[in-house]
């Protein structure tokens, strides 16, 4: 993934380890990340980064654990929040099928 602000690019590489974990890793890229107010802005991007995919995290991890619920057979998309998941997968499903 490429993700683009003001003053640096980050990106964020997955790596699948299994059917239940993956590896993600973080590079950021600042347009002059030198010394004084630049090294600043540069940590200050970095703490929010990392706040934000901690919390990413834990919703995540609290996915992947109901998964595993007696409850939970198996599910639909969210037609709300999810139609752009459920566009690429159907693209995907279809390139397979010719």
């Amino acid at each position: 993934m490429l993700n683009f602000y003001p003053d640096n690019m980050q990106i964020n590489i997955i790596v699948p380890i299994d059917t239940e974990r993956t590896l993600t890793i973080f590079e950021w890229y600042f347009k002059q990340p030198g010394s004084g107010d630049g090294w600043e802005s540069m940590q200050q991007s970095i703490a929010f980064s990392d706040e934000v995919q901690r919390e990413d995290m834990e919703i995540c991890n609290a996915v992947q654990r109901n998964l595993h619920s007696r409850a939970y057979d198996r599910g639909r998309f969210s037609v709300k929040r999810e139609n752009g998941v459920h566009h690429f997968q159907g693209l995907i499903a279809e390139y397979l099928r010719e």
